[in-house]
């Protein structure tokens, strides 16, 4: 499955002795977006909700550059994740992804460790009700001006769901004074599969100068597929086409007052999934790139609007800030489920008619959110920086499940009553009062943070099971509230301008719920997450090194699992205890004009702390966390040269590394864990700009690399069998042409 180590090893010395690339993360200046070739460029962000130099932050915190990721056509999380320390996504490519930072995951199925906003405003759904942990909202990179991943728990001062750390949308806003935008095109190939491509466009516009000003910007796509159904004989199934737009308005009604206003929307349908159907030891089953389920399931459908009021207000004595939105999220994946229910048929069809017959599941999700915060953050320069401020959110989910009897041909329903049938609107509330404070013992060199969130959480679901299997139709009407306090404090020394270190302890939780399942446990509690980390930023030769790295260890108790009953529902219970240690590291080199070369490196250990006692689940104190690598790394280049009249280039590589990883623990003692080995890929591109006209081709995994991102069994009661395992997407060449205006 994998290819001779020696030539991979071979090829990725040649490509980065001959290429260099534009860096994806820490603090690398982005070469292709002007003219100039200066070494190094100030990294500005809003992590702890205001502006600050990231040199400045007391936090773990890598910076992704978006305008590098539309040159290279990396526009979801899944194509650049392996190059950013610690972070970790775990994808299939027909709508569903996981997200874990630092390794705090136990799978698909839960409620989120890793929280999502765009600005201030929290996005996807904080349960598994609604299907938070799986359904992630990704945001084109032509609407952002970067993308902040905050590792560790960031429960002080954005809550729920960031238990493992965050990612934060950060848009580009209008310009009151300028008009200017872009339009951009671009096509790809993909080995074993087709062709894709896809265009994009923004423009800027100040309608009042100084006054009122609008930025828009929109993109459609077509991912290319690569995967082939070995029942129906089709071939690219796994296309996915993605559209959708921006628009932000804002208004600086004062010198003093401004309020922005956006909508985000963004369509998804997703033709196949991209997992290959093999053995629990890898072997394929119907060969590479290949799987086999009822035709026109697996596949996927994601509507997103987002929705947001941003108002701020010089108050004198400190700003006002006030954030209202509001999210509405349908998903709809139905899914090949005969592995784990066509064992039932034969109670109901003579034998002759099984082999046509098979079953599968509708999933239809919707999230509606209502979010609003409040805060009020103190004028720079005093002793004391202090920010005080209350969140409610307000989410009703709706979850709607059927399993029926399908026809194997096309996967339609054959009209036999429905197997099981689940109707389970749901309804989350949150409610949260905030403070952080930074007291500046000696001015400019020694300061002391600390803040504090305590929050409640109110659920109800009510759930309607029936079905043939279930026999008489069961109802339920379960209720949860919870409270939680979360902290974080340290201090942080600067050893001059551009150098620090800090220490810092921080804490995170996920909701505890009601469960779904029908004669399992009807409720869990919340679980949480203890951080302890110090870490160093600081540039060591000016203008040449810099260096960002931490040390962490997370301290997880009463994590929450994903069980399954003897009928084949999923429910949430708690266990025991993990740990998470580890460290990150990336070191930026400038020693040229115009030359960066970046390394990142992870290094995570996430492992149980106690067997699992509960029922239905089995895992081993010291047994390692689901998807977790304990290495990371990917080292980069990157050249910008001028070339003549007015022509500029650049030319890169990058080479990423992720180590062994296993899947979720098993239901039964005798079960195994999917292992997927340790992969390497190398990615390519280089381009040229004069004037306004920009163009830039690129590949993707240029060796080929066959690897695995997740696994699991397709018979999900007794987990033996052929199983249904993610891969990277093959080799792929791109190109795309832009025009500034």
């Amino acid at each position: 499955m994998k290819g001779n180590r020696g030539i991979r090893s071979l090829l990725a010395t040649t490509v980065l002795t001959t290429f260099s690339l534009w860096s994806l993360t820490g603090v690398a200046a982005d070469a292709a977006a002007d003219d100039s070739l200066d070494e190094l460029q100030e990294i500005v962000v809003t992590a702890q909700k205001k502006t600050e130099r990231l040199m400045d932050v007391p936090a773990s915190i890598a910076v992704v550059n978006t305008q590098s990721l539309l040159q290279s056509n990396q526009t979801q999380l899944r194509d650049f994740y392996s190059q950013v320390p610690g972070l970790n996504v775990t994808s299939s490519g027909n709508g569903r992804t996981t997200i874990a930072i630092r390794g705090i995951t136990t799978g698909g199925g839960n409620n989120p460790t890793v929280g999502l906003t765009i600005d201030d405003v929290p996005i996807g759904s904080a349960t598994s009700s609604g299907l938070g942990d799986a359904v992630v909202p990704e945001i084109d990179p032509s609407s952002l001006q970067q993308i902040e991943v905050l590792r560790g728990p960031q429960g002080s001062l954005y809550g729920a769901s960031s238990m493992g750390g965050l990612i934060r949308y950060v848009t580009a806003a209008p310009n009151l004074t300028e008009t200017f935008g872009q339009v951009a095109v671009s096509g790809s190939s993909v080995a074993h599969g087709g062709e894709g491509g896809g265009g994009r466009a923004y423009i800027n516009v100040p309608i009042v100068e100084d006054k009122l000003g609008l930025r828009v910007s929109a993109f459609a796509r077509m991912d290319p597929g690569y995967m082939t159904n070995a029942n129906s004989g089709q071939t690219e199934i796994n296309v996915n086409r993605t559209e959708g737009g921006r628009a932000t308005l804002l208004w600086q009604i004062t010198p003093s007052v401004s309020y922005q206003a956006s909508a985000t929307y963004q369509h998804m349908t997703a033709g196949g999934s991209a997992n290959e159907y093999v053995s629990i030891d890898r072997v394929p089953t119907y060969g590479d790139y290949t799987q086999a389920p009822i035709s026109g399931l697996n596949t996927g459908y994601l509507d997103m609007g987002i929705y947001n009021g941003n108002l701020k207000a010089d108050l004198g004595f400190a700003n006002l800030v006030a954030v209202t939105s509001y999210s509405h999220t349908v998903f709809n994946g139905p899914q090949d489920t005969t592995g784990t229910f066509g064992r039932y048929l034969g109670f109901f069809f003579p034998s002759s008619a099984l082999p046509a017959l098979g079953t599968g599941i509708y999933n239809y999700y919707q999230t509606n959110k209502l979010s609003q915060e409040i805060r009020l953050e103190s004028q720079p320069g005093g002793m004391i920086d202090w920010m005080v401020g209350g969140f409610a959110t307000n989410e009703d989910n709706l979850n709607r499940q059927v399993v029926y009897v399908a026809n194997k041909a096309n996967g339609q329903n054959v009209g036999f009553p429905d197997l099981y049938t689940v109707f389970g609107p749901s309804h989350y509330r949150e409610y949260a009062g905030f403070g952080s404070a930074t007291y500046h013992i000696i001015e400019d060199k020694l300061d002391f943070t600390f803040g504090g969130r305590f929050s409640r959480q109110f659920q109800e679901n009510a759930n309607e099971v029936g079905g043939v299997l279930q026999g008489d139709t069961t109802y339920s009407d379960l209720h949860s509230n919870t409270s939680v306090f979360t902290y974080s404090l340290g201090p942080q020394y600067h050893i001059n301008k551009d150098m620090m270190v800090y220490g810092r302890v921080s804490t995170g939780y996920r909701p505890g719920g009601p469960n779904d399942a029908p004669g399992e446990p009807a409720a869990y509690t919340s679980d949480t997450t203890t951080n302890y980390e110090v870490g160093f930023k600081g540039v060591l030769v000016d203008h040449l090194l810099t260096v960002d790295a931490a040390l962490f260890d997370i301290e997880w108790d009463d994590i929450q699992l994903q069980a399954a009953s003897p009928t084949g529902f999923s429910y949430i219970q708690n266990g025991g205890t993990a740990r998470s240690r580890g460290g990150e590291l990336s070191v930026t080199l400038t020693p040229s004009e115009g030359l960066s070369v970046v390394a990142n490196l992870g290094y995570t250990d996430a492992t149980l702390t106690e067997t699992i006692k509960t029922s239905g689940l089995y895992g081993l104190k010291g047994q390692r966390l689901p998807y977790s690598a304990k290495f990371t790394g990917s080292l980069s280049a990157d050249q910008k040269f001028r070339i003549a009249d007015g022509f500029t280039g650049f030319v890169g590589a990058t080479v990423s590394y992720v180590g062994d990883r296993y899947s979720v623990f098993p239901t039964k003692a005798t079960g195994q864990r999917f292992f997927m080995p340790s992969y390497e890929t190398v990615d390519v591109r280089a381009g040229v700009s004069h004037d306004d006209w920009n163009l830039s081709v690129y590949a993707k995994n240029l060796s080929n690399e066959i690897a695995f991102v997740s696994g699991g069994p397709l018979d999900t009661i007794t987990r033996t069998g052929i199983y249904s395992a993610a891969i990277i997407q093959p080799r792929t060449f791109g190109l795309t042409i832009s025009k500034d205006f």
